[in-house]
């Protein structure tokens, strides 16, 4: 295969892209395929002008109902609605006209993780001439979370990649509230928004996020539940003079880790500690370059104690051997063709980490109406924050469905349990996450239940917590739908009725309340289905 120079190149695509818009007619934007996912790419007017100019980065994802492979559903909500009826994306920001690449991205199936989430971006940045100082991400719901989730603190390179966020309806993201604060320090921006019917959460991680940088968060409730986005995403759409698209190319942010613009970027991996004395370890490295070009790898020990030999220096994941107890630094460098070289290093603390919780046990039992109980004790909790409950079918992906705060008092320990209504059929795996103050967590050994008759409904009740002004609510359902809540005292008054809308698995939902004393039950209702749980306050 003939090799080409960059230059050449960029030529062909900068021809391509011409070809796309041509055969689109006036249609601002065209329909591809990004690493499988379908894609509406709208390109700047003057993008064909020059092969060297980059624009800010604009990236939508919506939610479950507009996953698959129908392109269509792209359209429903989010800024490429609004090109598809016209709208050229041009916005006046501090006296300069701004225009961005906007860039919708349809998921093939439900809650992309983060590495995926950084894996499209890779593409899009690779694809197309974005200033990697101006990559403004957005989604509703299932949308909102996958971004929040790719940048709460997983690695670096994820963190720091995101310029700004406007996420709508967002669940919160998998590591914790605590983790958005990487973001913000990393130079990170967010705009949330969520319904007065359908809190998720958002204005503590705003506070979280403007604790750590002062201002690096803002917050929107609107009168609503579930919906409404497109009132938000409607170019028309103001608060305070600014619309989100405004706001979002108002931002910028330092390269992390980067010589220059086009640079290779690197990722050593999540820093980690062992309360134990670990020989062998795992370096799980990965790196990318902008551009697209080649890239080498090279794994250097930095210091630390005898010991700890990179088993292959020159490949993207390896691991170290004849490790002892202390703290070493190893540094992974990524070079590309051109050589430009990035690099991020990883510590391993082995054998020094104070555990936040110590569990003692964890167990589950099949009941006979084929639920599922699940108990597990601890002897300490320092710093303790919660546990999240996770289930799998295959003991690799694993869903969350329940929250559980801790309760031990002054770092003793506690007994905890919880019941699963919606196990699904045959094999069930059960996992604990705990997760400390700050964000970080481990896992628990795996416990295993098989059941072997159909689960016994859609939609569970898990938990119920209520409190001086609120009342909590952790729901399961088997799969994306519609439900009817209600709250209702003793005397059969109906102090709460609201539709809520679920998304698979966990939902956690938070109830502005304020509640005497007494006996309260909570009914759930779902086609023809309704379950109900009492709770006393």
């Amino acid at each position: 295969m003939t090799k080409l120079y960059p230059t050449v190149r960029v030529s062909i695509l900068a021809i391509l892209f011409s070809l796309a818009f041509t055969n689109a007619g006036k249609a601002q934007q065209f329909l591809t395929q990004i690493d499988g996912w379908n894609a509406y790419v709208h390109l700047p007017s003057d993008y064909n002008d020059s092969i060297t100019k980059r624009y800010p980065l604009i990236c939508f994802v919506g939610g479950l109902g507009e996953i698959g492979t129908d392109p269509n559903k792209m359209l429903i909500y989010g800024p490429s609605k609004y090109v598809a009826e016209g709208n050229r994306m041009e916005f006046m920001v501090n006296g300069k006209l701004e225009k961005p690449i906007v860039i919708s991205i349809q998921p093939a199936a439900a809650w992309p993780n983060a590495w995926l989430m950084n894996k499209k971006m890779d593409s899009i940045m690779a694809r197309y001439r974005c200033d990697a100082q101006r990559i403004n991400v957005t989604g509703l719901s299932m949308g909102g979370w996958a971004w929040a989730n790719m940048v709460d603190n997983y690695n670096a390179v994820y963190t720091n990649k995101i310029t700004s966020m406007v996420v709508m309806s967002a669940l919160q993201p998998d590591n914790g509230i605590g983790n958005m604060k990487h973001y913000s320090l990393a130079g990170g921006t967010m705009w949330a928004f969520e319904g007065n019917n359908d809190l998720r959460g958002y204005d503590k991680v705003r506070d979280t996020m403007n604790t750590a940088v002062n201002a690096s968060a803002r917050y929107t409730m609107y009168i609503g539940g579930h919906c409404c986005w497109n009132n938000f995403y409607n170019p028309t759409y103001m608060e305070n003079g600014e619309n989100i698209y405004t706001w979002m190319l108002k931002q910028k942010k330092a390269l992390i880790g980067n010589p220059g613009p086009g640079s290779p970027q690197a990722n050593a991996g999540r820093d980690s500690a062992t309360v134990s004395i670990i020989p062998s370890l795992p370096l799980k490295g990965n790196g990318n370059d902008p551009t697209g070009l080649p890239i080498n790898f090279s794994w250097t020990k930095i210091s630390g104690p005898a010991g700890g030999t990179i088993a292959n220096a020159n490949i993207m994941q390896t691991t170290i051997s004849g490790l002892g107890q202390g703290v070493y630094l190893y540094e992974l460098k990524v070079t590309n063709s051109l050589g430009l070289v990035g690099k991020d290093t990883v510590t391993i603390n082995n054998g020094n980490a104070v555990m936040p919780v110590v569990l003692e046990n964890f167990s589950g039992r099949l009941n006979k109406n084929n639920t599922v109980s699940l108990y597990w004790k601890t002897s300490t909790e320092i710093n303790a924050s919660y546990f999240l409950l996770e289930r799998s079918t295959d003991a690799q992906n694993y869903q969350s469905i329940a929250k559980i705060f801790t309760t031990g008092l002054n770092g003793s320990g506690a007994v905890y349990n919880n019941t699963d209504y919606l196990p699904e059929l045959g094999n069930n795996y059960y996992r604990l996450k705990m997760v400390d103050l700050d964000g970080s967590f481990e896992y628990s050994r795996i416990v295993n239940i098989k059941t072997s008759n159909k689960k016994p409904g859609t939609i569970a009740i898990s938990s119920v917590i209520a409190g001086n002004t609120s009342m909590q609510l952790n729901i399961n359902a088997d799969e994306a739908k519609h439900a009817q809540l209600s709250i209702i005292d003793a005397n059969a008054r109906i102090l709460y009725n609201q539709n809520v809308a679920l998304n698979k698995g966990m939902n956690l939902l938070n109830n502005a309340l304020i509640l005497p004393r007494g006996i309260y039950h909570i009914v759930l209702t779902s086609g023809k289905e309704r379950i109900s749980k009492s709770v006393i306050k």
